[in-house]
């Protein structure tokens, strides 16, 4: 029987021969968490891990919106923002799915 740490389902058995000839077990952990998803256009981050061990900022981009919007949504949420801000557009000019990313104190 395995030890208690390679009961669990998290880790995989993989079966493989040894050079003696007979079949042995190894046992190797599944890597937890997956790929990365923009909150707004869905395609996937770059430069966002999900590996244990890491500092926050090796974990995600440090910029605005870094590990939630892809760069491109990124872009358009800070130049609607600057235009509103600045009188350029009001509040209804703002497309629906960027609003949560609207300061919520802006002149409707």
């Amino acid at each position: 029987m395995p030890i208690p740490k390679n009961r669990a389902p998290s880790v995989r058995k993989i079966k493989y021969r040894a050079p003696s000839g007979e079949s042995r077990v190894r046992y190797r952990r599944r890597i937890k968490g997956g790929k990365h998803y923009c909150a707004l256009s869905g395609e996937k981050l770059t430069g966002v891990h999900s590996t244990r061990g890491l500092s926050a900022s090796k974990h995600r981009p440090n910029r605005p919106y870094g590990g939630r919007l892809s760069p491109s949504m990124s872009r358009r949420v800070i130049i609607f923002k600057s235009r509103l801000a600045s009188g350029a557009i009001t509040l209804e000019q703002v497309p629906v799915e960027l609003l949560d990313y609207m300061p919520k104190t802006a002149k409707k």
